[in-house]
């Protein structure tokens, strides 16, 4: 996915719901209209476009004021996962939720240091391929430097112009930790297949589910019946490295693995309560799921539901703590609104916001192999991994 204004949509879970934007429009005569304006901020705007129309004196692109302006008002917020969404960026989100496109394939967000910090690199994707690590900041793309005030700019720049940039290349300076590099990545079409299996040992299937797309939970449902062809007697679910995504497909996971029961538990501000519960339905075999510390949002509500409903142990480290629920408004003219509107709770009635979610079996991995993408770790090096084929190994 390409991801934009600070999106974390294939880590978020997002509803989506259709509004109108209430535009102000400054018109009439702009000098003599200025003394009715209260002095409060969207009137100062209102004072200083009307400025502008009346004595700028080279060309400017309204739109791109209105665009910047938007991005900033609601980054005063001080929401990493609120912000407004132009159009380009609204419409590359959106083709990154559905499907495939042309990119570098990584999740990012706005970091409290106010840089643009990778959440995880899909896999097997240009950046994954590229060396490019959860938590590395990208501070130039060529030769602009980016940061959050030119955020759009940034991934505008690191995507390009979309299908035609197919094998083109984007040089990117990174940050890790003291160390500033460049790093060459070639785009190309990103093919977002979000949950796959295969067989561990006899008997011991595992399925990896890299983040929450549309297509998530046919993809999870259609590994599992492959493995099933091969008769597991349990299973691995890998959530390392998984930034979250769509809350329906985390349904959809989580219904075909529970038993009849609550699966998540979304409250608002007004204090309304929306429950997603899971039918009588469900595996017969045990459950081991893999946590880190870049596990987020659905990641931590799935690994949250299957262990209060006793249907799953988890192992791994602490996840990232992000149990906050995105609404996305569209405003009529193709631009969006992301608010944080609503915060999820576990089976248990546990909110993992700012806190995460701590696994039964807490397991680190060697340094070694703790940037290495979690596809890519051989088995005998993933200590996590291994516990949690112990754990089923023992169950069986």
């Amino acid at each position: 996915m390409s991801t934009k204004n600070k999106i974390i949509i294939t880590a978020i879970i997002t509803f989506v719901v259709t509004a109108l934007l209430f535009v102000f429009v400054l018109g009439g005569s702009v000098i003599m209209s200025l003394s009715s304006f209260a002095n409060d901020g969207m009137q100062k705007i209102g004072k200083i476009d009307a400025l502008i129309d009346a004595y700028y004196i080279y060309d400017y692109d309204k739109e791109k004021m209105t665009d910047l302006s938007l991005a900033a008002y609601t980054y005063g917020l001080g929401d990493p996962y609120t912000s407004y969404i132009d159009k380009e960026s609204y419409a590359d989100m959106k083709q990154s939720v559905e499907g495939d496109y042309v990119g570098i394939g990584i999740e990012v967000f706005i970091d409290s240091d106010m840089l643009i910090t990778v959440i995880s690199p899909f896999d097997h994707s240009p950046a994954a391929e590229a060396g490019i690590l959860p938590g590395d900041k990208i501070i130039k793309v060529g030769d602009t430097n980016v940061d959050y005030s030119n955020y759009t700019e940034a991934i505008n720049l690191i995507k390009g112009d979309g299908k035609t940039e197919d094998g083109k290349t984007v040089n990117l300076t990174i940050k890790r930790g003291e160390e500033v590099f460049d790093v060459s990545v070639a785009r190309k079409k990103v093919v977002a297949v979000t949950a796959q299996g295969k067989m561990l040992t006899d008997g011991i299937g595992y399925i990896r589910i890299s983040s929450f797309g549309e297509k998530t939970g046919e993809e999870f449902k259609e590994s599992l019946r492959a493995l099933r062809t091969q008769q597991i007697t349990s299973l691995v679910i890998d959530l390392r490295n998984n930034p979250g995504g769509t809350l329906d497909s985390l349904v959809d996971v989580a219904d075909v693995l529970m038993p009849k029961g609550n699966i998540i538990t979304i409250k608002d501000k007004q204090g309304n309560e929306t429950r997603y519960d899971s039918d009588a339905r469900c595996v017969d075999f045990p459950i081991c799921v893999l946590i880190n510390g870049n596990s987020a949002s659905a990641a931590e509500a799935l690994a949250g539901a299957l262990a209060d409903s006793g249907m799953g142990v988890l192992v791994g480290e602490k996840t990232f703590g992000k149990g906050s629920v995105q609404s996305i408004f569209e405003l009529g003219d193709g631009t969006a609104f992301k608010v944080t509107a609503a915060k999820y709770y576990t089976p248990g009635g546990t909110c993992i916001d700012k806190t995460g979610i701590t696994p039964a079996h807490e397991v680190t991995l060697d340094e070694d192999v703790k940037n290495v993408p979690v596809n890519s770790i051989p088995y005998e090096k993933d200590s996590q991994l291994k516990k949690a084929v112990e754990i089923l190994e023992k169950n069986n």
